[in-house]
C-alpha cells in the first residue's frame, strides 16, 4: 500500500509540474503578445500591432491604409493578409537597404512624388483630399516613396539587369511568340533580349528577397479584419 501511495504522490507531483510548465508557457506567451501590443510612447497609444519585423512594428493602421490604397478591382483579389505580407516584405528590404548604406536625397523623393502625382492624374488638392480620406497625408506618402527609392537601389545593386542571353534562347522565343506577328527575327531580337533579361532579373530578385525573408525575425501578431 505504501508503494502504491508513493506512486500516487509521484504522479501528483508530475502532474503539478506539467501544470506549472503550461502556466509558465502561457505567461511567457502573454508577455510576448503584450509587449508586441504595448505602447512605446504617447504617439503609439491605441495603435494595435499587426507584426514585428526585426524589432520594427507594423500597425493595423498601416495595413488598413495600404489596403485602402488599392483600386476596387484589386481588392477583389487581395486580402488584408496579403497587404500585411507586402508590408513585411517591404520593411525587410528597407532595413536591408539601410544596412547596406543606401540613402535617398530629398530631390530623389520629390521626383518620385511628382511622378506619383502625375500618374494619379489628380491635382495636388485632389491628391491631398484622397490621401486624407485614407487617413494618410503627403508626408506619409513621401516616407513610403523614400523606402521605395532605397529598395530600388538595393535591388539594382544586388540583381542588375546584366545577363548573357544566348542566341538559341532568343530564337526559341521568336519562334514561339513573335514569328506569327509577321515581324522578322532582326526586328524582334532587341525586344526579345529585353524580355528575357527582365524575366531573369525578376526571378533573381525574387530569390534574393526570399533569402532575406528567411533570415528575418518576423512575428505576426494579428491580421486586421
Amino acid at each position: 500500500m505504501k508503494k502504491a501511495g508513493c506512486k500516487g504522490t509521484k504522479d501528483t507531483m508530475a502532474t503539478s509540474s506539467i501544470i506549472c510548465l503550461v502556466l509558465i508557457i502561457m505567461v511567457l506567451a502573454a508577455l510576448i503578445v503584450g509587449c508586441a501590443r504595448g505602447k512605446i510612447g504617447p504617439e503609439e497609444k491605441g495603435r494595435e500591432v499587426a507584426a514585428i519585423v526585426n524589432g520594427a512594428r507594423i500597425y493595423f493602421s498601416d495595413v488598413n491604409e495600404e489596403y485602402a490604397s488599392l483600386a476596387p478591382e484589386q481588392k477583389a483579389n487581395v486580402t488584408k493578409a496579403d497587404a500585411l505580407s507586402f508590408l513585411i516584405e517591404r520593411e525587410i528590404l528597407y532595413q536591408q537597404a539601410l544596412k547596406e548604406g543606401f540613402r535617398a536625397t530629398a530631390e530623389e523623393v520629390e521626383s518620385e512624388y511628382l511622378v506619383f502625382a502625375a500618374l494619379s492624374n489628380l491635382t495636388e488638392a485632389e491628391l491631398k483630399s484622397q490621401l486624407a480620406a485614407r487617413n494618410s497625408s503627403v508626408e506619409k506618402l513621401k516616407s513610403v516613396l523614400l523606402k521605395q527609392v532605397l529598395i530600388i537601389k538595393l535591388l539594382d545593386k544586388k540583381v542588375p539587369r546584366q545577363f548573357v542571353i544566348r542566341h538559341e534562347d532568343v530564337e526559341a522565343v521568336y519562334n514561339a511568340s513573335f514569328r506569327q506577328t509577321g515581324l522578322s527575327f532582326e526586328q524582334s531580337e532587341n525586344a526579345i533580349v529585353e524580355l528575357l533579361s527582365a524575366q531573369r532579373q525578376k526571378a533573381g530578385r525574387e530569390r534574393y528577397i526570399e533569402s532575406l525573408k528567411e533570415m528575418a525575425d518576423v512575428l505576426i501578431v494579428a491580421v486586421p479584419s
